[in-house]
């Protein structure tokens, strides 16, 4: 990451939420990108794989990006807590990961650092 991130795009929430509702009842995936602390873009991956209790992407196939800030996925369920597999992916990558479920709207994500901790972050309009 370029700076440290303190806002996300109320665009990036509602693309996000918005591949999480055309991907259900699959987990949906990708990175993201930030600016000036602010995440605002999606980063789709090719070869990415949607499941209906995992998804996978490959990092390797991700572009070269010093702006990559992280990874975002969705659960098909209400939680939008971490699984274990989710902490090990979010340890193995660093950055911020967002989690988002359902009703998939502007309430329903949460942020982690790559421990797992919740982090506060400030929607940016």
């Amino acid at each position: 990451m370029s700076k440290k991130v303190y806002g996300v795009s109320v665009d990036f929430i509602d693309g996000f939420n918005e591949s999480a509702r055309s991907a259900y009842p699959d987990e949906f995936i990708c990175f993201h990108r930030e600016y000036d602390g602010v995440i605002s873009e999606i980063i789709l991956v090719p070869g990415s794989v949607y499941g209906e209790s995992h998804s996978f992407i490959n990092d390797w196939m991700s572009p070269i990006d010093f702006h990559k800030s992280g990874s975002a996925h969705s659960h098909p369920g209400y939680r939008n807590d971490p699984s274990d597999a989710d902490l090990d992916f979010f340890n193995q990558m660093g950055g911020i990961h967002f989690i988002t479920c359902q009703p998939y709207d502007r309430s329903s994500w949460k942020a982690y650092d790559s421990s797992g901790r919740k982090v506060d972050l400030e929607l940016v309009f």
